[in-house]
Formats: C-alpha cells, structure tokens, sequence
C-alpha cells in the first residue's frame, strides 16, 4: 500500500499510517482493487426456472488457512446462516443444494439458482475467509429479481402435415437448468405417443423436451395441439404453447357428380355438376375428349364456373348435350389429383328416350338421355316390311338385351307396349320403377334403309 509524500515522512509516520490504512480497509470501510468484486449488478429469472450469478473476486489467497466463500441475505450479518458456501460446518438456510456455489477456481464466486421461486429475490453479499484473512464485500451487492413466469415452450411443428403420414413434433421447455426436471404434456385430441428427451450441456444445465409422434387424418386439420411445461417445484407455476394444426390431403371427389340432360337429341341442354375436397381446397377441370376446360371459363357453347367453401370446391358447366355426352371431372392440388367420368342422367320430369341421330357406316347411332349400357347388333332383313318380322328386344334388370323375332300376340299397341312411330325411328319409353330399361320396338319404316339393327338398353 503507497502513502502520498511518504518519501518526505518520518519512517514512523509513514509505518502507522499503513497501519491504519490496513485497519480501516479490514473493517469495510475502503475498497482497494485488491478486494474486488466483478459480479452483474442486477439479473433477473422468472419462476420456476434457473439462473446463474457469474462472478469473480480479488482477496488475500496468500494467508494461510482453509479458503471458504459464503453468499448471505437478508440481515447480512457475517453470522447468519448462509444461501449457499463451501464450508461444511456452516449452516444453510435451505438445505438440499438448491442454491449452490459453482466453479472450482479459487477466484470463482458464481452463484447458481434452480427452481427460482418469489422468496428468492434479494440482494446477496459474498463473504471470503481464509485462516485470519476475512472480508465481506457489501460495497458491491447484486440484487436478483424474481417475476412471473412468462416465456412459453417452443413448438417444433411442420406448416403442413401430410394426412396419413407419421409426423414428431418437439416441445422445448424455457430455459435450461440443472434442478428439478419440468413435467411437459400433451392434448389435442387424437392418439399419440410422446417420450422425454434431455441433453446435458457443456455448463452443467440441461434442456428439457418432449417429442410427440402421431399420424394425423383429414379430421385433424384445424385441430388445436398444446404442449403444457409444469414446473413441480414450484406451486402453480406453468406454461403452455398452442397451435393450430393444418393438416393436407390429396383431392376427392364427392359422389354427387353427374351431368342431367334437358329436352331430346344431341340439341338438348346439359348441366354437369361436380364437386371435391382436398386440402389445400383442389383446382377443378372438365375433361372432355378433345379439349380440357378450367373450373372457369365462358365459350360460345360451354360455360364453367366453380366455387369454394373451406376444404370443398363445386363446379358447374353448361351446354348442349351433344358437346358434352363424355365428360370427365378433374380435381388437383398439391397432394395429389383425382379424375373420374361423370355419369349422364336425365332431368327431372323428362323421359329416357332414345332417338336416332344418324347412320354411319351401315350402322344406327343412337343418343339417348340416358346412360346406355348394354346393346346388340342384329342383321335386318333387307326387303322385307313384315311388322311380324320385326324384331322386339326385351330390357332385363341387370342391363342385358335379349332379341326376339316371334310374332307379338296383337300388332295394336297395349298399356304395357312401347308404341312405334312411323318412319322407321326408333323409340323408347322409360316407365320409371326397377325395372332395367323396359323394351323397345323396330319401327315400321323400310329396311332396306337399315341393313343393322342397334338397340340400347338404358340403365
């Protein structure tokens, strides 16, 4: 220790001088580098989790004797029982290593909290003793501060889960710590397996998780999915993290698809309707057999328009039967696509009539309002205008045609007979019920003009 002017000083002044100066630094009551405490002033630690307090210090190590380091609060007395220290015949507040010194340096005075609870806020003061050699540092006092607990555990979630595919999400409690570990749970309501996982730091702490295995379903989208991190060491303390789930799908087609014919013949209007569900909500398309259509779109014949509600998307197209007699509805999104034919029915209130639209290549061509499903192909007898030589086919409840060329008991149309036209067309009259298509009659016209004979059986 350097007096000012000892140079010009009697040896005896300056010897009580240093002496005095050693005694008042002893009693607190100076600061000298050589008592230095490199501590934070303040830090501060929710509940239920853990904090560190680094700190080093500057003391007398030379004197001889068993170096021991104390923190102390509240009263601050020298003899109060101590938060944690290094001697063994000290007593501590609260036994068990809740609060512990940490680090082996003979300089280190870290200070390490676990399961922080409101009580623990104060302000500390170390204390170091060695042999004869003791000093409490109360210049230098730093204050821990205690709040609620308010960080929320971090949830490790894909933005999309695929429908059908195992999927873990992890949970990670807040902070790290070496205390009591943290119970972590799950809801959300669908099956699951979860197990705890903890990695041990290279700071002695560890971090705490959970991860979550489950296979999510259409059902699941929207689903709310919530990790809670309890802390058991302390009383009501807890924290939770929420998310909605969204969940993806290939597309379905709904089974209401159907295009409905209004008025006979190829000039006759139909309306296709379709409708699927998929998520991300599907792109619709109308496929016909030359051409692919949007879900949008305006033509001089056809018009298609499409909209959607949540997961669902409906379309609509329009226009004459004869453009669309074969069409085929299309719905993709990212996950996948799904096509089917669209099955032709008639209106309401219009009858299933077949009606000849033309001759191609000796053959009848016939377009009915109908689905056809069945037919037969017969050879006409070229000049013969016989109406007992007429053919008669026979529709069967599984779709089948059979043919018959025996003579009807009466040529004059009953109730229960189809009636024939004059001119050759040929004509059906659907009576509705279970029945598999009812039965039709080769007209009365000229043979001759129809060397094969075409007869549908509508479904």
């Amino acid at each position: 220790m350097s007096v000012p002017g000892a140079s010009q000083m009697l040896p005896s002044t300056k010897l009580c001088i240093e002496i005095i100066l050693a005694l008042l630094c002893q009693g607190g009551l100076c600061q000298e580098p050589v008592y230095r405490l490199q501590v934070p002033s303040r830090v501060t630690v929710q509940q239920g989790l853990c904090v560190l307090l680094p700190c080093n210090f500057t003391a007398n190590f030379e004197s001889s004797g068993v170096p021991y380091k104390y923190w102390i609060k509240d009263d601050h007395r020298d003899t109060s029982p101590a938060v944690a220290t290094t001697d063994p015949g000290r007593a501590l507040r609260e036994p068990g290593g809740r609060i512990r010194l940490v680090g082996d340096a003979p300089d280190d005075c870290s200070l390490h909290i676990s399961d922080v609870r409101a009580r623990d806020r104060d302000r500390y003061l170390f204390r170091f003793v060695k042999g004869d050699f003791k000093y409490s540092y109360r210049v230098t006092q730093p204050l821990v501060d205690v709040t609620e607990l308010t960080e929320q555990p971090v949830l490790g979630v894909p933005e999309v889960l695929l429908s059908g595919q195992l999927v873990n999400v992890t949970c990670q409690a807040p902070g790290t710590c070496s205390g009591t570990p943290p119970q972590i749970t799950w809801t959300g309501g669908f099956d699951y397996t979860a197990r705890n996982v903890s990695v041990a730091l290279a700071n002695g702490s560890v971090s705490y998780s959970s991860v979550l295995s489950f296979t999510p379903a259409p059902g699941d989208d929207g689903k709310e999915l919530v990790c809670t991190v309890t802390y058991p060491a302390v009383v009501g303390v807890s924290t939770r993290t929420a998310v909605r789930l969204h969940v993806g799908y290939p597309p379905e087609l709904l089974p209401r698809g159907n295009c409905t014919v209004r008025g006979r013949g190829p000039g006759g209007a139909a309306t296709c309707h379709c409708a699927a569900e998929g998520n991300p909500p599907p792109r619709l398309e109308w496929r016909l057999p030359n051409r692919t259509l949007p879900g949008h779109f305006e033509g001089p014949e056809l018009r298609a328009t499409s909209w959607a509600r949540g997961p669902a998307v409906s379309g609509e197209l329009r226009g004459p039967a004869g453009a669309l007699a074969n069409v085929s509805c299309a719905a993709t999104n990212a996950h996948g696509q799904s096509q089917a034919a669209l099955p032709v029915v008639p209106a309401a209130g219009f009858p299933l009539t077949l009606v000849l639209a033309s001759a191609v290549g000796g053959s009848l061509v016939l377009v009915g309002a109908g689905a056809a499903v069945a037919w037969r192909v017969r050879k006409g007898r070229q000049g013969s205008r016989d109406p007992a030589r007429a053919g008669r086919c026979q529709g069967t409840r599984d779709g089948q045609v059979s043919y018959s060329s025996k003579q009807p008991e009466s040529t004059a149309p009953s109730r229960r007979q189809d009636v024939t036209r004059e001119g050759g067309a040929l004509e059906k009259k659907g009576r509705g019920g279970e029945g598999g298509g009812g039965r039709c009659y080769q007209g009365r016209g000229d043979w001759d003009q129809f060397p094969e004979e075409n007869i549908y059986a509508n479904a």
